[in-house]
């Protein structure tokens, strides 16, 4: 690996290590702090590889020997690709020809004077950036450069569907690019001049439950729960726990309660006034960090055998294990333990 190279990323993992020490945001340093190339897919799965490895992934494959970025049907959030050899070296990045590829954001970096980046290619590659800018282009020094090859041009502009002619803007060391009129391009399409592309589909609105680590005071007694909270459209929240932290928590209580799995009805089984026998080691672990995207909880639910309506909400850790969580309120009303709030803190009180 180039000596330089090494100097790099050993900058890279100091500045992360500080930034989470200090709680700030990491910057976008010429493709994330990971890697050279990296893939976050839509599903928050981050991928890549440094340049002098070649790799491959879901979309997309990359060739040390030619220093080749090729993307092939790749769909995902954002695509950065940094470079830095010190040589004054040529890379490229590839659409595959015929194919169709989409990200919110494209990023290409060069971190030494004298790189240079051709995007080639006869496939397409849709930016929608939403509210920031599709196309991030990071070019050091005067002598660095992007060139796209004929029969690639870039269109867009600031709105979805926008297909209005680009320039390149220099500021700095960035490359922005905007409509005449001066708009920064928060949509952008890479493609053979003249051809059409599908249109980008709307995106599924995502369902989002925000941490909410508090402690919850059962009997008067301060508990801190794994919490999540849903909000309303005027932001006022709502308490959802997990099913197996209420019952490990109200053991022993009045209003204790067993949970179990009715495999046969594809049911959640919850039996009143029995002791919680059935726990599973999830009791009061934290499997999240921070806010997290949340399904609708599908199976059903039985209180001593009766179907009951108990909103619930599924999330899902990066293994596939799924956790649900309740809304409290409804716990308590489905089995007879009073949730209530005394100003400051979420209150439980069993008979």
């Amino acid at each position: 690996m180039n000596p330089h190279m090494k100097q790099r990323k050993t900058f890279l993992s100091l500045l992360l290590a500080l930034a989470l020490c200090l709680s700030l945001s990491v910057p976008a340093l010429a493709g994330g702090s990971l890697y050279d190339i990296e893939i976050l897919y839509r599903d928050r799965t981050l991928v890549g590889c440094y340049v002098d490895e070649s790799a491959s992934g879901d979309g997309w494959s990359y060739d040390s020997a030619t220093q080749t970025l090729t993307l092939n049907g790749l769909d995902c959030k954002n695509v950065y690709f940094s470079v830095y050899s010190g040589n004054s070296d040529n890379w490229t990045l590839c659409l595959a020809d015929g194919s169709v590829n989409k990200a919110e954001q494209l990023g290409l970096s060069t971190l030494s004077n004298g790189e240079h980046i051709t995007i080639t290619g006869t496939g397409s590659l849709i930016l929608q950036g939403n509210k920031r800018s599709a196309v991030d282009f990071h070019l050091f020094g005067s002598d660095s450069s992007l060139t796209f090859q004929s029969p690639l041009t870039i269109t867009g502009g600031p709105n979805d569907g926008d297909r209005l002619p680009l320039t390149g803007v220099k500021d700095g060391d960035y490359l922005v690019y905007q409509t005449a009129d001066g708009e920064k391009a928060r949509y952008a399409v890479i493609a053979p001049d003249g051809a059409s592309v599908p249109e980008t589909p709307e995106q599924p609105a995502v369902n989002t439950a925000y941490a909410t680590p508090c402690p919850i005071l059962v009997n008067g007694q301060a508990v801190d729960f794994d919490a999540y909270m849903l909000k309303d459209a005027n932001g006022n929240g709502t308490n959802y726990l997990k099913l197996r932290d209420v019952a490990h928590v109200l053991n022993g209580t009045a209003a204790q309660f067993n949970v179990g799995w009715d495999g046969a009805a594809g049911a959640i089984t919850i039996t009143t006034n029995a002791a919680y026998t059935t726990p599973n080691g999830s009791e009061m672990s934290i499997p999240f960090s921070g806010d997290q995207s949340y399904t609708e909880n599908q199976a059903s639910v039985l209180v001593n055998g009766v179907k009951t309506d108990l909103h619930a909400i599924t999330i899902t850790d990066a293994s596939g294990a799924g956790y649900t969580y309740f809304k409290l309120r409804d716990l308590g009303e489905a089995l007879g333990f009073v949730v209530d709030w005394d100003g400051t803190s979420v209150v439980i009180n069993t008979p």
